[in-house]
């Protein structure tokens, strides 16, 4: 079995790639989100029909997120949706009943995308294309830890936990993205902008600005 360990990278998605030749493997991805709105993709390729399984098992009784997946699959320029699951825990052992997955006997050969998130316990996609989005796209995104998810025990406060495992099995290459909701993006955007700007305006007041002597320059005289 191939394992990745990923954790979302500022401003942007980290990818690992993984590749198994032309013979289908298994491969397993853990991380952390951030966001509830955030989401990791994962495109795999099938170089002819495959028995695939698709599968969480880190809900661990609520220590972590509910998740919730869909499967999309390549056509043309964009992706077409196959499949969407919020609780399933019978496809692997090892799984919870809040863990979400799919399988499926003698998958068509093709480009696949494997979605999955936190649920929301609405519909993931918004429509039929990967283009229309997900239906949490423009909610503010708020700290996994500090959000009360639907469906989440109030006695035990649970589904606060950031960490994730997918495993997949029967595909023959797999490479996988965190992606932050674009809202977030924006805002950490706008954070380093006033933290640029603060530096800048120390500058100035020291006399460290373009063309300035600057505190090194104070002493030296």
């Amino acid at each position: 079995m191939q394992q990745h360990s990923l954790s979302r990278a500022l401003l942007g998605a980290t990818l690992v790639l993984a590749t198994a030749g032309a013979q289908a493997a298994d491969f397993q991805f853990t991380g952390d989100l951030v966001n509830n709105t955030d989401r990791i993709h994962i495109t795999f390729n099938l170089a002819s029909a495959s028995d695939v399984g698709l599968w969480t098992d880190s809900w661990n009784s609520g220590q972590n997120f509910d998740p919730v997946s869909a499967l999309w699959v390549k056509s043309g320029s964009d992706y077409a949706l196959l499949l969407e699951v919020d609780d399933d825990g019978s496809v692997a052992p090892g799984q919870g009943d809040f863990d979400t997955g799919m399988s499926f006997t003698g998958l068509a050969a093709g480009q696949y995308l494997y979605t999955v998130g936190p649920t929301f316990l609405e519909p993931f996609a918004s429509g039929q294309l990967l283009s229309q989005g997900f239906t949490q796209d423009g909610t503010a995104p708020m700290a996994i830890t500090l959000w009360n998810q639907p469906g989440y025990d109030i006695n035990n406060n649970d589904q606060k936990g950031t960490f994730y495992r997918i495993q997949l099995s029967g595909v023959d290459s797999a490479a996988v993205t965190v992606v932050p909701e674009p809202g977030s993006v924006a805002m950490m955007l706008a954070g380093l902008g006033l933290v640029g700007a603060a530096l800048r305006r120390r500058r100035r007041l020291s006399g460290g600005g373009p063309g300035g002597p600057g505190p090194a320059a104070d002493r030296a005289s």
